[in-house]
């Protein structure tokens, strides 16, 4: 008995040890799911936190990126298509009703076969895709749908990250909630990428086989569904038998979908997509920057400057505007685009490849640009437009800041007498003329169109004095030359602050041409949109000066061409053609620095216009060097830019013997004697220098030139710069 309690005993207390470890074990069993629930959950919270994140941060969605870009087409004066801005990509727009039923049945089954069954993301078919690219074979499946794909090529990247792929299903949401099923296929096909810089399948059926969609064979519509999955890998033109392979590959999918039959998948097969393909040779497929008509190079780049400006297009970017299908229609000539490149491009006017030139040629009557160049072999995007650069003006201002002021409000007669000198000091600041002489007394005809330093000072000052400090800065800035302080005597020679653009300056002579109406310089009329709404563009007009300033300083100038003139000897035959030209120096230490010749000029320019045109030409070089290699060295240098305007205006200018218009309110017939009807200068020639006629000037020259030296030193007022 005493054994058997012993027994019970010892099988009581093994009992009682085996059902604690059971209670222990169902403990710790408990723990750990309990663990893996709490881990779960806390890492759900991290995942949808860390995906609002993600999608907080993705690119705006925005409907502009969701439409395929249609490139910009810009028109010249006449109507006529001179460019179009598509980069070199080849592209061209569908609508989903005109793709037949064979090309949307070859995607579907390619790409994503229950796009129309499921929402943004295929669950099914992205849980199944491993297994179904094991099963099915020929890449029977894969994860991104149709939605994902324009996502991706509408907002991001094809960079792979957590990160994109979060931002990729959020936005494939949104699209799918603001968008038909149709509309997103539609995206699709203008989107997606055929290799050779095709975009959209209409465009793909061109390249490949010059065919519309309509007309296409099954086997090629299986090729152009299959080509974009990996675009450069089946290309044809490159790897033929890849692009066989795929193309059976696509047809394989057709019939593993329901979507051909055998006998259709089979009669493809044996169809070779090469039989219809356009052969293209290396340079035909090349896939660049369009550089078809560089001549239009710096019209464009004008054109893109101002297009932003209007209201119409805020806050837009310039690449998606010029990707909106827009119609650019201009002011441009081609014809006189064509020849000012060309001419600027090819012509002799330069001493070395540093020498750099800028020009503009506007209508003078309505002040639209006509032509530009921004350089030599000029090229948008990579050059600067030296045409809407400020260069240093010289003595092309003296018509805004000395002679015109001084007629517009003081009446001063074309023989306005004025005391030249050899030295003249402004605020303890000694100027001289050009060839450090004076010319005694002479006429303002002579003055402006001989291009002297005194004479041009005091017509200034005496402005000033007589009309408020401010008249000569307000006449410039009714022609578009704007002054942010004040303007002192170097200004007015062409120095410190007077820096403008070919292009201010065509448009500022203008205003002389076509009787004191001025108007600024403007490339675009109007834009269509891509539906078909038209956006006016304005541009400046408005009364610069009285038609009897502008005709007197328009006569004067036509001086310019004449005997001792700034521009002698460069004038158009049958044209009636009006100048200013301007010559820049250098500061006295560049002078002693680079050891550069007294006659070594900085910046060369001629403002000249007819009733027609008015054309600005400014010459500079990149850099200085010694010894005066990258300077106008002499007159003859200087005359760079004369010879330029005179071939061009020469090409360009009607030769219908056209005049400036004379108004009612000027006296006289002579260009040196021609008066404000009613001043004090009318019909008077008590103010008429003795023994001067219309060319003479007592020391003058035939080499007389213009100039803009002006310093504070004797050593510096010495220098010349002769500019015929």
């Amino acid at each position: 008995m005493t054994e058997k309690k012993k027994t019970s005993q010892s099988n009581n207390k093994n009992g009682k040890s085996e059902q604690k470890q059971n209670r222990n074990i169902k403990r710790t069993i408990i723990k750990i799911i309990g663990f893996l629930i709490i881990a779960f959950i806390v890492l759900a919270l991290i995942g949808i936190l860390l995906f609002a994140y993600y999608a907080w941060k993705a690119p705006a969605f925005t409907e502009s990126k969701l439409q395929d870009p249609i490139p910009a087409k810009i028109y010249d004066k006449d109507g006529d298509l001179v460019k179009t801005l598509d980069n070199g990509q080849r592209r061209e727009h569908v609508d989903l009703n005109e793709v037949p039923k064979t090309m949307k049945e070859a995607v579907l089954a390619t790409e994503d076969n229950r796009f129309y069954d499921h929402g943004a993301l295929d669950y099914k078919r992205l849980f199944g895709a491993v297994a179904k690219n094991v099963t099915g074979g020929f890449g029977a499946e894969g994860a991104s749908t149709l939605t994902q794909q324009v996502v991706k090529r509408s907002f991001l990247t094809d960079q792979k990250s957590i990160a994109r792929k979060a931002q990729e299903a959020y936005l494939s949401y949104r699209l799918e909630q603001e968008y038909s099923k149709d509309e997103i296929f539609e995206m699709y096909l203008n989107k997606i990428y055929y290799s050779d810089g095709v975009y959209g399948v209409k465009a793909a059926a061109k390249y490949y086989f010059d065919k519309d969609l309509k007309d296409l064979n099954l086997a090629e519509s299986a090729y152009l569904a299959g080509l974009p999955q990996v675009p450069n890998t089946y290309n044809i033109y490159d790897h033929p038998k890849e692009a066989e392979s795929r193309k059976n590959t696509v047809l394989y999918l057709m019939e593993y979908h329901n979507r051909i039959t055998k006998e259709q998948k089979e009669k493809a097969q044996n169809t070779s997509v090469e039989d219809n393909l356009v052969q293209r040779s290396s340079e035909e497929r090349e896939v660049s920057e369009d550089n078809s008509n560089p001549e239009y190079d710096s019209y464009i780049n004008f054109v893109k400057s101002e297009l932003m400006n209007n209201k119409e297009f805020k806050d837009q970017d310039l690449g998606s505007v010029l990707n909106s299908g827009i119609k650019i229609y201009t002011n441009m000539d081609k014809n006189v685009q064509q020849t000012l490149q060309d001419r600027i491009n090819n012509g002799s006017y330069y001493k070395n490849d540093d020498q750099q030139v800028g020009s503009s040629i506007v209508d003078s009557e309505n002040g639209g640009l006509v032509a530009i160049s921004g350089g030599r072999n000029y090229k948008d995007i990579v050059d600067r437009n030296l045409a809407t650069d400020a260069h240093p003006t010289g003595s092309s201002l003296k018509p805004f800041l000395a002679y015109g002021p001084a007629i517009e409000n003081m009446s001063w007669a074309t023989n306005h007498a004025i005391q030249d000198e050899d030295a003249y000091q402004v605020d303890g600041v000694t100027f001289r003329n050009y060839d450090t002489e004076s010319h005694g007394k002479v006429k303002l005809y002579d003055a402006l169109r001989q291009s002297f330093n005194i004479p041009a000072l005091k017509a200034w000052q005496s402005t000033k004095e007589n009309a408020g400090n401010d008249a000569p800065k307000d006449f410039a800035k009714n022609v578009g030359l704007d002054y942010e302080g004040d303007i002192g005597p170097s200004e007015v020679l062409g120095g410190s602050s007077s820096e403008f653009s070919p292009t201010q300056l065509a448009s500022a002579f203008a205003a002389i041409a076509n009787g004191g109406e001025y108007n600024n310089a403007h490339s675009i009329k109007k834009v269509e949109k891509e539906n078909g709404e038209t956006i006016q563009y304005d541009f400046t007009s408005k009364k610069a000066m009285k038609d009897s300033t502008s005709y007197m300083l328009a006569e004067v100038l036509k001086g310019t061409f004449e005997a001792y003139g700034s521009a002698y000897g460069h004038n158009i035959s049958g044209v009636n053609i009006a100048a200013k030209t301007g010559t820049g120096t250098y500061g006295e230490q560049t002078y002693q620095q680079y050891n550069l010749p007294d006659d070594a000029a900085k910046d060369v320019w001629i403002n000249g216009f007819t009733p027609k045109y008015s054309m600005s030409v400014w010459m500079g070089f990149s850099e200085v060097k010694q010894g005066g290699t990258n300077s106008f060295v002499g007159h003859e240098e200087q005359e760079y830019p004369q010879y330029l305007l005179e071939d061009v205006m020469d090409n360009i200018s009607p030769k219908d013997g056209k005049d400036f218009n004379k108004p009612d309110s000027v006296s006289g017939d002579s260009k040196d004697s021609l008066s404000v009807k009613g001043s004090p200068d009318d019909n008077t020639t008590s103010n008429k220098p003795q023994g001067q006629g219309e060319d003479s000037s007592s020391s003058s020259s035939s080499n007389s030139s213009d100039s803009d030296s002006s310093s504070s030193s004797s050593n510096s007022t010495n220098r010349q710069s002769a500019a015929r």
